[in-house]
């Protein structure tokens, strides 16, 4: 698979002088790890975010001695393939410095520092492939340098490094470059006929890496296209000749074809595809026009850093109902055809814009398109920001060879832009940090900058009633903003979060409240409304509130369940009619429990931790062929390592055995 493109013109002066070139800029690449360490160490001490607790459950039991190791890197539910690799890496991070949250945010800066080595590298190898401009600099590591500073120091990546899972984003990322580095080395060495470097490379080095990747986040599986990238611009034929038929064929095989089966897949609206649509407040369409503008979005905050909208909560992002709902759907979709374009005709003269638009794309083929995922996310720029930053890097080169001849004294002015751009990102980076480093500040700047954010308002409430005193009156304040929103959903979750409060302030639940909060027969159960519904069915169940009882709670949930008709599987069904059983049972309605129960099992699909208590209040309540029915179910999906739930289990069968030898029949009081 050799390439015809003409050899790459490197510096006269490489050789003797190649030492003293790469000395320095290597230096200053060590001021930037160093000075990535102070920007990002106030947000070391904030705390775990929106799913960091749930992801990082399996180690708290594995330090109460509950599961082994093994247990915790192989038995995660998240994505198709666990992550075994992500949690590996918490398991050793918790080894070497602890549990605290402290140790494993400086886990994911450390991961942070390494990436960004390989991001240099890359762009030095890239560089010298010709992939910023066909004629080479001399300054290969100090555009290298600058790039993976602006990679390490950008705003826009800062909630990636201080949100604990997305360590699971960051070494997918780690090995996907590992890949596209050994990738392009690879093609080097074949190309001058290095057969045994090449193939260690090609062979077995990138599908290790892709491997790797994968298991560290299912977004892994990119890699072999982001490599056909490179095969794809690194490696174009000289004028007049053709592309060898093996570099024809590895782009078509990882990079067309899965387009292609992904764009069948979709038309034919495939359940795994669109399934998880039932829960989101858009349409499989409505997100492919929304993501159009997403990424636009992303770009945007890649040129402008430190924005105030930057963050963790974009909720409130507004969805694109059609191509001219807003308007600015149909011209994302313009500009985004017109780029493509012309990444595509400057591909010989800006081959590194068109790699770069590449990457990020391709990067950003997974969790911004047909899956049914939240629409904005930060996190999901990590890797496709190599891509953004290295066309934006290859555009200014352009430029700059353009204007130079009519500057005096250009390079001084190319330098001292270059270090003010970089320490401009360093302080903006430094300042999310500052946010970062407390809940309090995480969510009043969010709430400044994003007051239409459900989430950042739900936040603020329960941040509000954790406080000692409760702040009734703020949190009275966020839940009203909530209530006076034109969106259903919004409205609905202010209506749940007053009636908690004044339960807490003990001033009882306005009945036209209660009314409401159970209203209606059709609307989506998103992730803040469940969680909302479960924190007051659990707060009635602990402290009956004047005005909402647990029976009343429970048949309130009940009722709109049954209205709504969740389909089977969905979370919902599980969920709230868990909560309705526990709720039925603690008032001795063991019958409606039952009932309760049984649809939490049979219609919801639970997790097996789910299943085993559900089977718990079955047998509280007298039922005990449906709870041995579903411990048999769920007992042979149990890891021997899960030693408190086969516990359980074993004190269940035995609460089983007595009520079948009892005399006495089981209450069913109604």
């Amino acid at each position: 698979m050799v390439d015809y493109s003409p050899p790459v013109q490197v510096s006269p002066l490489a050789g003797r002088s190649d030492r003293a070139e790469w000395l320095i800029p290597t230096i200053a690449l060590s001021i930037t790890f160093l000075l990535t360490v102070i920007v990002y160490w106030p947000g070391l001490h904030g705390p775990l975010v929106f799913d960091d607790a749930a992801n990082l459950e399996p180690i708290n039991d594995w330090l109460r001695g509950n599961v082994d190791w093994f247990s915790v890197v192989f038995g995660n539910d998240s994505g198709l393939l666990g992550r075994p690799i992500s949690m590996a890496s918490f398991v050793a991070n918790v080894a070497l410095l602890g549990p605290s949250t402290w140790g494993l945010k400086l886990g994911n800066l450390l991961v942070h520092l390494v990436n960004g080595a390989v991001v240099f590298a890359l762009f030095v190898g890239l560089i010298r492939r010709g992939m910023l401009n066909r004629d080479t600099s001399r300054n290969v590591y100090w555009l290298a340098w600058l790039g993976a500073s602006i990679w390490l120091l950008h705003p826009l990546l800062a909630s990636t490094v201080l949100y604990v899972v997305q360590r699971m984003a960051m070494l997918s990322a780690l090995f996907m470059l590992l890949a596209m580095l050994a990738y392009l080395h690879g093609r080097i060495a074949l190309n001058e006929q290095r057969n045994t470097t090449a193939y260690t490379l090609l062979a077995l080095a990138v599908p290790i890496c892709t491997i790797l990747a994968a298991l560290s986040k299912e977004n892994g599986i990119l890699a072999p296209a982001l490599c056909a990238l490179i095969e794809l611009f690194a490696f174009q034929p000289a004028t007049d000749s053709r592309r060898a038929w093996q570099s024809k064929a590895f782009i078509g095989a990882v990079l067309i074809l899965p387009a292609v089966i992904a764009i069948v897949l979709t038309v034919a609206q495939v359940p795994f595809i669109t399934a998880g649509y039932a829960s989101r407040p858009f349409t499989l369409s409505e997100r492919l026009l929304t993501e159009t503008r997403v990424l636009w979005s992303y770009i945007g905050n890649l040129v402008v850093p430190g924005r105030p909208t930057l963050g963790f909560y974009h909720d409130d992002y507004p969805i694109s109902h059609s191509l001219f709902a807003p308007m600015r759907t149909w011209l994302a979709i313009v500009a985004g055809l017109a780029t493509i374009g012309a990444a595509w005709r400057l591909r010989k003269i800006i081959p590194g814009f068109a790699l770069g638009f590449g990457i990020f794309l391709v990067s950003h083929s997974l969790e911004s398109t047909v899956f049914p995922l939240a629409i904005y996310f930060e996190h999901r720029n990590y890797l496709p920001a190599v891509g953004a930053i290295w066309a934006i890097l290859s555009l200014l080169v352009f430029l700059a060879h353009a204007v130079r001849p009519h500057l005096r004294n250009a390079t001084v002015i190319f330098s001292g832009t270059a270090c003010i751009v970089v320490l401009m990102l360093a302080f903006s980076t430094h300042i999310r940090a500052q946010v970062w480093s407390s809940q309090p500040s995480m969510i009043a700047q969010a709430v400044l900058a994003h007051p239409n954010s459900m989430g950042a308002r739900f936040d603020a409430i329960i941040l509000a009633l954790a406080q000692n005193p409760p702040a009734i009156a703020d949190a009275r304040k966020n839940a009203d903003w909530l209530r006076d929103s034109t969106d259903p959903t919004s409205k609905r979750l202010g209506t749940i979060e007053r009636i908690q409060i004044d339960c807490t302030a003990g001033a009882g639940a306005d009945p036209d409240m209660v009314r409401q909060m159970f209203a209606g027969r059709s609307g989506r159960f998103e992730e803040d409304l469940l969680h909302a519904f479960e924190l007051l069915s659990d707060q009635v169940g602990m402290h009956p509130c004047p005005g909402l009882s647990p029976v009343q709670m429970a048949s309130g949930l009940t009722g709109m369940l049954d209205r709504w008709t969740p389909a089977v599987g969905n979370e919902a069904n599980w969920r709230l009619r868990f909560r309705a059983a526990n709720l039925y049972m603690a008032a001795d309605h063991n019958a409606d429990a039952i009932e309760q129960a049984k649809l939490a099992y049979y219609k919801g699909s639970p997790p097996v931790n789910t299943a085993i208590m559900i089977a718990g209040v079955l047998i509280y309540c007298g039922n005990t062929p449906d709870s041995k029915h579903i411990l048999d179910s769920v007992e042979p999906l149990l890891r021997p390592s899960d030693l408190i739930a086969h516990k359980i289990i074993a004190d269940d069968r035995n609460k089983i055995l007595k009520l079948e030898q009892s005399p006495l029949p089981p209450k069913t009081q109604q």
